[in-house]
């Protein structure tokens, strides 16, 4: 058959159209595995089996507007939580109606909590450090360090601190409201710039020893251990959480 010779067009039209049907029939049969897939997947979830009531119905469509909603605002506002650091993210996670939302709704449980990171910071510095017999020094690395005594520690020779100081006179002596925002900040590692504050996973680890350091001799003392410990269950509780699993060291 010479190219172009018309008799041979109907045998090309007719190896085309079997060659597009089999594309086509591939491509059917390919969705149609990746959809029974999707649906198998649907049914193999937690809770997949559950009916709902037509009150949860009218929850669960009543929560997917907010989150549509937000996910709207996020991106014509070009903040979208789940693109950026946590620390970032973390103060419009919380003014989400959202997270409020889930916030009230019962979850199963809190696994592998440490004992230090239990009970919030808040708590932690207006109420423990307030405690009377309370002392600080500052370490040659810049490092707080606290301990209770009754009567006062005495002074040190030590490379790690040499003076302690009582929390109390020292806020008579200077700025309160100051110095308790320092607190804040030191037992937090929240910060504005998390990427240039901790570039690698190294810095992340020493700044988080560091505040595990500081916090330790607060924590430790073993009339705040016991109130530290119950306030973390109590604000667990707030959240609405069932269960929580504490990992702990056997102290003080």
């Amino acid at each position: 058959m010479a190219a172009g010779d018309p008799s041979g067009w109907p045998a090309l039209f007719s190896l085309v159209l079997a060659v597009a049907i089999c594309f086509v029939s591939a491509n059917i049969f390919v969705d149609e595995e990746r959809n029974r897939l999707i649906v198998g997947e649907k049914y193999m979830r937690f809770g997949s089996l559950v009916v709902l009531t037509k009150q949860e119905k009218k929850a669960n469509r009543n929560l997917m507007a907010i989150k549509k909603a937000e996910i709207k605002e996020a991106m014509e506002t070009h903040q979208f939580p789940p693109s950026m650091h946590f620390f970032q993210a973390k103060r419009l996670i919380e003014d989400s109606e959202v997270f409020r939302i889930l916030r009230k709704m019962p979850k199963g449980a809190a696994l592998h909590i440490h004992e230090f990171s239990m009970a919030s910071v808040e708590w932690l510095v207006k109420n423990v450090t307030y405690r009377p017999h309370c002392y600080f020094c500052i370490t040659p690395k810049g490092l707080f360090q606290f301990k209770f005594a009754d009567p006062a520690p005495q002074k040190l020779r030590s490379r790690e601190c040499t003076e302690w100081v009582s929390l109390e006179d020292h806020r008579k002596k200077s700025n309160a409201s100051v110095f308790d925002k320092r607190l804040l900040s030191m037992f937090s590692m929240v910060t504005k710039n998390p990427h240039s504050i901790y570039p690698n996973q190294d810095a992340v680890r020493t700044e988080f020893q560091n505040i595990l350091f500081s916090m330790s001799g607060l924590v430790t003392h073993a009339p705040v251990f016991k109130d530290y410990i119950f306030q973390g269950l109590k604000e667990f509780h707030q959240d609405n959480v069932f269960f929580l699993e504490i990992r702990t060291r056997l102290s003080p």
